[in-house]
């Protein structure tokens, strides 16, 4: 479970990869209370136009996180997650014993608290864009989970510890911006706008080509990277002057509804030094983009580094 030479890393169960081979990075994940809306408009747009069994998959996912998870109701969980639950969580073990397991050590901690900003379906697929914690350990996390039959069946995440609007150079947090979902009619077209950047500018290292992709205004939540094209472009070139090196290798995970787009991929970042050569540690990257008008207006990602020898379980992060 350990990158080779070339950068190839252990993918477990993929489902719908999106092709890769190496990259650069362009932006930079679990523990939450109600559906936070930052937008004017009503709750219920999150769920307006998604098929009944894509409904009641998010309200599944909802309730096993909210009610299971953080509020350790343990018959939520025996209900709501088959037995056989894929785990990639670097934490849990694997099936719902693992998850049982992993409440239980949260509860004798003293629980939790969670907010979560906003939720997505895609088919079989539901994704959570949330806040885990308080204080110090609030940390900002994407959830998805596979359902089979009403149950929860498969799990992938990411996190990383929350930055707000003052110590981020755009002013913005990493959770706020636009929540309302709109144009379901170009989930399709939007899936395939931001997998073929991804696979273009990420993996290719085409850098040349963010500005056929990113709209004006260019709304960034990565607390290291200003608003704009001319931010993210400042970005890269910061990261090369300090000599890291980010790679994207695959991306197995994609849930796009509506102008919303999440894309899970695994890669690793590297430092060079003066006198050994450059260590790849393997690294989760998720990135979430808002889709106008045939441009990304706005970003929101998670990046993870991960110990592969350290996980307790067989299937890896994705």
């Amino acid at each position: 479970m350990a990158l080779s030479p070339l950068g190839k890393v252990y993918h477990g169960r993929v489902r719908a990869p999106v092709s890769v081979r190496h990259a650069v990075i362009f932006g930079g994940a679990l523990l939450v209370a109600a559906c936070a809306d930052d937008d004017p408009e009503p709750p219920e747009m999150a769920t307006a136009g998604l098929s009944p069994e894509e409904q009641a998959n998010i309200e599944v996912a909802t309730r096993v996180i909210e009610d299971g998870l953080i509020g350790g109701d343990v018959a939520v969980i025996n209900e709501l997650v088959r037995p056989d639950y894929v785990q990639h969580n670097v934490q849990a073990s694997d099936g719902r014993q693992g998850l049982l397991d992993f409440v239980a050590v949260l509860q004798a901690q003293g629980g939790a608290a969670v907010d979560i900003h906003r939720r997505f379906a895609d088919a079989d697929r539901v994704a959570l864009h949330a806040t885990y914690g308080t204080g110090k350990n609030r940390r900002v996390t994407f959830d998805v989970f596979r359902l089979e039959g009403g149950q929860l069946a498969e799990h992938w995440d990411a996190m990383q510890t929350y930055v707000d609007e003052i110590n981020s150079v755009n002013g913005n947090t990493m959770v706020d911006g636009s929540t309302r979902i709109v144009d379901r009619q170009l989930t399709e077209q939007n899936r395939q706008l931001v997998t073929t950047m991804v696979r273009e500018v990420f993996i290719d290292g085409q850098l040349d080509r963010l500005e056929d992709y990113l709209g004006d205004p260019y709304i960034q939540h990565n607390p290291r990277t200003d608003n704009g094209l001319a931010g993210a472009r400042a970005f890269f070139n910061a990261v090369a002057a300090q000599g890291v090196r980010v790679g994207y290798t695959e991306s197995p995970i994609v849930v796009a509804e509506g102008n919303f787009v999440l894309v899970g991929s695994a890669g690793y970042l590297s430092t060079a030094t003066a006198d050994a050569a450059p260590a790849e540690q393997f690294t989760v990257f998720y990135d979430l983009f808002r889709v106008d008008q045939g441009k990304m207006a706005e970003h929101w990602d998670v990046i993870q580094a991960i110990d592969l020898d350290a996980i307790p379980h067989d299937n890896g992060p994705f």
